[in-house]
């Protein structure tokens, strides 16, 4: 084997020389930039003095910084909350717990007594405020979850918009983490109740009174809140005990201004009127408003009461308080229509009906009022969908001659005869 001589290496092409006239440009560039360069910085001082003066004569910029909200102190907002509640002033109350917990978002103790006032108020069937329980049983139960008041807000909150069955796990937790927690064995009793288990609803609620009692202090709102439950489960059976259980909450609950009452009064007030006290049932719907001017429920049922009485002024008044309140209540709405269309002040019974339509009211007295009302102003091609879908929603027939008789003015008719009631009531 014989190994070969590298051959010499030798570059290809043409040789480099170290002057590339292609490069020529920057060659002549370079000075005439550094040089000026340079100058300008060995006169820096004075250059920055005359670009500021011309800046400041030649170029005009408006600054708007945005504006800073003040904080409000937590200490005031405390304040604040029961200067509201003592007034009646409810949403006031409410809104500045809210502001509380965005400063203490961790107090598990203020969104418990947040979801409490939200839930012990109102329209029952109120969509949002079922959504703004939700909202504060969550918050509390994410301030501490290993405290047993979230878990219990929760269960509270579910119960409250119709879940019970949704309710029952979180309550069954915050059992395991505080078993003689009396708001807890209220709520429990309360969902028992609803899931139609009266006899552990009745144990229940026995045992939040008996816990409420001792417990010092004594904690108001459970242990109303317990002895409403015990009159829900005593009216399956005896209607003069029931009266009992929700005259003694009310007793309760007036011995702490901040303890919400309006839903014990909108008890009691249905028991007298079954009893035909009216005047008992006005003096307790009265109170609860007075003490919480901010719920539209009770001059609300303040209004069906007077109507039923034949005083159709005060209904209004109650009624168009109710509307002021909340102007998307479609209860209010719809029973102000029918005070209205019995005033024969038709232009505004419609306008007030459709308005309870156009919230979601499924009522068909509220489709009665606006398509009769509509139909007396000859405005039949308005009132006949309306008095056809109306009839629809009656199922059980009670409005339907009252519908007949506005198709039939405005040249309609009913598309199938639903059973006729023979004392008619919608409007």
């Amino acid at each position: 084997m014989y190994l070969r001589t590298p051959k010499r290496y030798t570059a290809k092409g043409k040789r480099r020389y170290l002057l590339n006239l292609r490069w020529l440009w920057l060659y002549i560039l370079f000075p005439i930039v550094l040089i000026p360069l340079l100058l300008i910085w060995n006169a820096r001082e004075a250059v920055s003095q005359r670009l500021g003066d011309w800046a400041s004569r030649n170029i005009r910029i408006q600054l708007n910084p945005p504006t800073p909200t003040p904080t409000v102190p937590a200490a005031d907002l405390r304040v604040r909350y029961i200067s509201y509640m003592q007034a009646g002033n409810v949403n006031n109350a409410i809104a500045a717990l809210w502001s509380l917990g965005d400063l203490a978002p961790n107090d598990v103790q203020l969104f418990a007594t947040l979801t409490r006032i939200i839930a012990l108020r109102g329209d029952p069937d109120d969509k949002a405020r079922h959504a703004e329980v939700l909202r504060a049983a969550t918050a509390a139960l994410n301030a501490d979850p290993e405290s047993a008041e979230g878990w219990i807000m929760s269960g509270l909150a579910y119960n409250n918009s119709g879940k019970p069955q949704l309710a029952l796990p979180y309550l069954l937790r915050a059992r395991d983490l505080e078993p003689r927690n009396p708001m807890l064995l209220a709520v429990l009793a309360d969902t028992y109740d609803d899931l139609d288990r009266p006899e552990e609803a009745a144990r229940y609620a026995e045992e939040a009174i008996e816990l409420a009692k001792t417990n010092n202090p004594i904690d108001v709102t459970a242990l109303a809140y317990a002895y409403v439950v015990q009159g829900n489960v005593l009216s399956r059976s005896s209607g003069a005990e029931a009266i009992r259980a929700y005259e003694e909450a009310w007793r309760v609950a007036q011995s702490d201004p901040s303890a919400p009452r309006g839903y014990i009064a909108q008890w009691i007030a249905g028991y007298y009127l079954n009893r035909a006290d009216s005047d008992k049932a006005i003096s307790i719907l009265q109170e609860a408003f007075n003490r919480d001017k901010d719920d539209p429920i009770n001059p609300y049922l303040l209004g069906r009461i007077y109507l039923n009485r034949g005083d159709p002024n005060q209904a209004r008044t109650y009624l168009e308080r109710c509307r002021d309140i909340d102007p998307k209540q479609i209860k209010c709405l719809r029973w102000l229509g029918t005070v209205l269309y019995r005033a024969q002040n038709y232009q505004r019974a419609a306008e007030v009906a459709l308005q309870a339509i156009d919230y979601g009211s499924q009522d068909p007295a509220a489709y009665l009022v606006a398509g009769l009302s509509l139909s007396l102003l000859n405005r039949c091609s308005e009132a006949l969908p309306l008095l056809r879908e109306g009839a629809r929603l009656d199922a059980n027939g009670a409005l339907a001659s009252q519908f007949q008789d506005g198709l039939r003015q405005c040249g309609g008719n009913l598309p199938a005869a639903p059973p006729i009631a023979t004392q008619p009531s919608g409007s």
